[in-house]
């Protein structure tokens, strides 16, 4: 049989051993849109807000020793994970994310109860009275955002800089291969594979610290505003003791909202956040798509490079290989993306003193967060750690190719070369044997011109040599 609660709304059922209450009971049965749970990053992040809350009660005199003791024993396990399977809410639920936090309130108050040696439903612990006592939701969750938000960033940028070490591993790896450097997909001037990986390497830290970065304006939080941030019903004292607390409770350097009343009504740091993830992953797509690009034939692309074969590539032609790894990942991408338009519609809605969207952004944000870790550790440990050159295949292409061209002009004049590019191009002739052919250049001086460190690195004219060599073609033309 279930337990009868009764609120002011009237009786609602309550199942008999839940430690959530009617509040998480009603909401139960009305927000079922997304199939998804409540995200328990989010739940612990507000149950640390009760153990704070709880001993600044306790120290102003407005909790009595015992209850405030209950509170945070019971909150305590709510961060353990404990009560995980008690928290079954949608996250797409009512605005401001009153359900959430009334059913982790509901949750301590109950399992505070029993602490005192109560039942569950007897409330000697209330969840509004006493586990919210000072706090509302449109605080409280905000802040429990930026907590759960400051915490999991810390994977991220740990993957992240595991990323960078790995592409930096391999550009040093490749750093002796020159290569055809491309633009609109064209030849186009000598790089080498190891530049190209070491600008991989530094894209990713300039994102890296773009996400740091947002980070700062997570750790200004609104608790103790209570409702629209003017903090009624608290003493003066509370908001500044309560955030002091949190702050020893989390770990974090938090610090009080300058106007509590912009940060209630206020997602932009939740906005900034999310576009970090986004400048983020649309560098990592970019990275994606050339080395799909660059790792592409076997036979009939470029192949310069190869990737790990993780997994056979087809059902019905056999030996095929496909780049499985930078595809998943940028689906994962896809997905960050997708969350970061959810947050930029859900921050507008900011109406008056309340932006009542906080479940949407939290969710978007949580998930996206984990969901970018996840797909920057894939791209790390299955694909990027294990990429090799094609040496023979690069080596090939490049004395195939026009690409040395450019580093010419100086010597033979930029019409001259562009009509050699063309006669080499349109007769499928090797540039350099195409030079010597017409004794534009000895081959010691097309040996020096065409030395893969002076094509791929900043370098003046040989004047001396210009002028030799302008000299010689003057005199024969």
């Amino acid at each position: 049989m279930p337990r009868i609660e009764r609120d002011s709304l009237g009786e609602v059922e309550v199942p008999k051993d839940a430690y959530f209450g009617g509040f998480t009971a009603r909401a139960r049965k009305n927000f079922k849109i997304s199939g998804s749970g409540t995200e328990k990053a989010l739940v612990r992040a507000i149950a640390r807000i009760k153990v704070a809350g709880s001993k600044v009660n306790r120290g102003l005199g407005l909790l009595d020793e015992a209850k405030a003791e209950a509170i945070i024993s019971a909150a305590r396990e709510v961060v353990s994970g404990n009560f995980d399977e008690q928290f079954p809410l949608d996250m797409i639920q009512a605005g401001a994310g009153t359900p959430v936090h009334m059913n982790v309130n509901e949750v301590i108050a109950n399992r505070a109860t029993e602490l005192l040696g109560g039942q569950k439903g007897e409330y000697l612990v209330h969840p509004n009275d006493h586990v919210n006592m000072g706090q509302s939701s449109n605080n409280v969750v905000p802040t429990a955002l930026r907590l759960a938000l400051l915490d999991l960033s810390r994977g991220l940028i740990d993957e992240l800089d595991g990323l960078i070490d790995a592409l930096e591993d391999k550009s040093d790896e490749f750093k002796d291969i020159v290569k055809v450097g491309r633009t609109h997909y064209q030849d186009a001037v000598p790089i080498t594979l190891g530049q190209e990986f070491g600008a991989y390497a530094h894209n990713v830290g300039r994102v890296r610290d773009l996400v740091e970065d947002s980070l700062s304006y997570l750790r200004e939080v609104g608790v103790g505003g209570n409702a629209v941030g003017t903090g009624i019903n608290t003493p003066p004292e509370f908001r500044d003791r309560l955030v002091e607390e949190l702050s020893r409770v989390t770990g974090e350097d938090l610090q009080p909202a300058e106007d509590p009343i912009a940060t209630t009504q206020s997602m932009l740091p939740f906005a900034n956040y999310s576009g970090s993830l986004r400048g983020a992953a649309e560098e990592l797509v970019k990275i994606l798509d050339d080395l799909v690009f660059l790792s592409s034939g076997p036979k009939a692309g470029i192949n310069e490079i190869s990737l790990p074969e993780v997994e056979p590539g087809s059902s019905i032609m056999p030996g095929k290989v496909n780049p499985s790894i930078p595809e998943a990942v940028k689906m994962g991408l896809f997905q960050v993306l997708g969350y970061d338009h959810s947050v930029s519609l859900a921050a507008k809605e900011g109406h008056l003193e309340l932006n009542v969207m906080t479940p949407l952004i939290a969710t978007s944000l949580i998930t996206g967060t984990r969901t970018f870790e996840n797909s920057v550790k894939t791209l790390r440990k299955m694909c990027v750690e294990g990429i090799k050159a094609n040496r023979n295949e690069i080596t090939r292409q490049f004395d195939e190719s026009t690409a040395a061209a450019t580093a010419l002009s100086p010597y033979l004049g930029y019409e001259r070369v562009a009509e050699l590019v063309k006669l080499v191009l349109e007769e499928d002739r090797s540039l350099k044997r195409t030079i010597l052919e017409r004794d534009w250049l000895t081959e010691p001086e097309l040996d020096r011109l065409l030395d893969p460190e002076r094509l791929t690195s900043p370098g003046g004219v040989d004047e001396d040599l210009r002028d030799e060599v302008r000299k010689r073609l003057d005199d024969t033309s």
